[in-house]
């Protein structure tokens, strides 16, 4: 059964990039430059990881996802910084125009950052390594708020009424931490929150961030 699951997911995998780079083999008369070499293989890397990220979830597989997912989720998220670190953020620039095109490219990062916002919460390297990529405009803030958000929402002591910190698309935070929150949204390029943006949460347990680990 172990290996049945594994070869499905194989075959999800190779699927996902097929499905990406079916249109670039339509012209294989034309010879490849050295950087379109480059480029397709590197949008090859980012599509098995996305490949493997949404391909754990798929309801086709039967077995039990709460204890293998959170492992392919980290062994994503290592190779997503190991990408990172060694070729550079996954922009058009490095993959190409048209590799960018296809949602197992474009996808990749956001993907994989969304399965793991306990990494960029606790983990201060983490952290700082996107940050950098949101300063340089290579990640909209908005989206690397509700990135931490999710942290903030799953962990949230209050659980029939989630509560976030940051301020996205994942709701209101707290009035109780404004002047926290809104150092914290300063930090990633975010305008300070009006009192009328806030929720006012009571006497609550306030799931509050936590100083990182390096």
């Amino acid at each position: 059964m172990k290996i049945f699951n594994t070869l499905f997911i194989i075959i999800i995998i190779t699927s996902v990039f097929f499905s990406c780079s079916r249109k670039h083999s339509q012209k294989t008369n034309v010879p490849i430059s050295e950087n379109t070499f480059k480029q397709d293989s590197l949008a090859f890397e980012l599509c098995k990881m996305y490949g493997f990220d949404q391909g754990i979830r798929t309801n086709k597989l039967n077995f039990n996802k709460r204890e293998l997912m959170p492992k392919i989720d980290s062994v994503n998220f290592s190779n997503m910084v190991d990408f990172i670190i060694k070729n550079g953020y996954p922009t058009e620039e490095l993959v190409g125009e048209r590799n960018m095109k296809h949602e197992c490219v474009e996808a990749a990062v956001a993907a994989i950052l969304l399965h793991n916002p306990h990494r960029l919460v606790n983990e201060k390297v983490y952290f700082d390594l996107f940050l950098k990529e949101v300063n340089k405009g290579n990640i909209d803030n908005a989206f690397f708020a509700s990135v931490l958000d999710k942290y903030y929402w799953l962990n949230s002591p209050n659980k029939k009424q989630r509560r976030v910190f940051y301020g996205s698309q994942f709701g209101k935070p707290c009035i109780q931490t404004k002047e926290a929150t809104n150092t914290a949204r300063i930090e990633i390029g975010l305008k300070p929150l009006n009192d009328e943006e806030f929720i006012d949460c009571g006497q609550e347990e306030l799931n509050m961030p936590k100083k990182r680990n390096k």
